[in-house]
């Protein structure tokens, strides 16, 4: 090797174990300031437990519905009403949750959507039609595959009123049996702890913000102030931008780890887990080319980068190669053992999850860009309604996002 190779190999790999320094203290700072929901005490907040509608989008979800519905009917919860939306589904999905409604009438509502009206993405108008048909002061959002252990709710429910939050998100715990698959899931929740920047949640002014689409506890009255899901018609991440609108438009908003009080399968396996950002990772960087590209270079780079300087460089490569190396498989097998009950071997992986999460992401912009479309579950949507339904980071300015925690006051 020349040279200028080992001194710009060596100034690569130094860039690269800033970088894992740096997200080892975020994962750190985030580690310390997210509770675990298993932890709360379920016990009623001083005014008696406030009125819950969980509503529950659905599109060919026949395999996965009727647990996940039941699951939330069995909730210990004293006040709760669930409203499941059947989003034209062609595989039995609004037959079976007909039949739930048969046995639960006094705690279930159907909604059945017959046609999609233009300039919605599908389960956007669900979610949409589902809040219309809401009456509880919190809204729950949540997916058709979901499973609730019977005191999710009630300690979600005691957590967010005891910190005064307007919208509460939890991390579910994805089950993912293979270590390949772990590791792509945990690769993917590294990444996007980084984008989201939960450890600001509790300060007041800062660019955080969280979204989850498997449980978004939300005050009614914020949700109906922030636009809800009709300022986000054509949001293709709508869980996340949910998160983002709500937080820059003032509502206090924490997050949790659910643990196994809340379980879904991404994915089965790695394979299926890749194609399934297909459809939404050019979503994830608002369609914009030179953004999908340093994505793609940054996660392939900081995933292989420590490797090839412990196998080709010199002895200042070499060393921050293995300073980079062991704290990148320190931050993604522990988020593994944090999300899915990894064994924290699938740290180890990234030099694989990393390259293949680049290409799915820029396999989504070639084939979005290439077709001038993205189809989700059967609809099409062209891609320059998508681009201008998006909604942007950069035109949400963090000046109004609050805190709620004491210490930063």
């Amino acid at each position: 090797m020349t040279a200028w190779a080992s001194l710009s190999l060596a100034a690569a790999s130094a860039l690269s174990a800033i970088f894992w320094a740096r997200t080892a203290l975020r994962a750190l700072a985030t580690d310390r300031l997210v509770d675990d929901l298993a932890e709360v005490a379920p016990e009623p907040p001083p005014g008696g437990w406030p009125s819950v509608t969980a509503v529950v989008p659905a599109r060919d979800e026949a395999a996965s519905v009727e647990r996940a519905v039941r699951s939330l009917l069995s909730q210990d919860y004293p006040d709760l009403a669930v409203v499941a939306v059947d989003d034209r589904s062609e595989d039995g999905t609004g037959e079976i949750l007909d039949r739930l409604l048969a046995e639960a009438p006094a705690r279930l509502h159907v909604v059945h959507v017959r046609a999609l009206p233009e300039g919605w993405l599908g389960k956007n108008h669900a979610c949409a039609r589902g809040a219309e048909a809401a009456q509880g002061r919190y809204l729950l959002f949540t997916d058709g595959d979901v499973v609730f252990a019977p005191t999710a709710l009630r300690r979600a429910v005691a957590y967010a009123e005891a910190r005064g939050l307007g919208h509460l998100a939890a991390v579910p715990h994805l089950v993912a049996p293979g270590l390949l698959e772990r590791a792509f899931v945990a690769t993917f929740a590294t990444f996007a702890n980084l984008w989201m920047r939960p450890w600001e949640l509790r300060r007041p002014g800062t660019a955080g913000f969280v979204g989850v689409g498997a449980f978004a506890l939300v005050l009614r009255e914020a949700y109906r102030k922030a636009g809800g899901h009709a300022s986000l018609r054509l949001e293709a991440v709508d869980d996340v931008k949910l998160g983002l609108v709500l937080r820059r438009s003032g509502v206090r908003q924490g997050v949790v780890r659910a643990g196994s009080l809340l379980s879904v399968r991404w994915a089965p396996g790695f394979c299926a887990s890749w194609r399934g950002l297909l459809k939404n990772g050019f979503a994830a960087v608002e369609y914009r080319w030179p953004a999908a590209l340093l994505a793609c270079v940054s996660l392939a780079g900081l995933s292989v980068l420590p490797w090839v300087s412990l196998g080709l460089g010199a002895a200042p490569a070499k060393v921050l190669g293995l300073v980079s190396a062991l704290l990148s498989s320190i931050v993604v097998g522990t988020t593994a053992r944090r999300i899915s009950g990894g064994r924290g071997t699938e740290g180890l992986l990234l030099p694989v999850a990393g390259p293949a999460l680049a290409a799915a992401l820029l396999a989504s912009a070639a084939a979005a860009s290439l077709r001038a479309h993205v189809t989700w579950r059967g609809t099409r949507y062209p891609l320059e309604a998508l681009r201008r339904g998006c909604i942007r980071r950069r035109s949400l300015p963090a000046h109004r996002a609050v805190g709620w925690d004491p210490r930063w006051w």
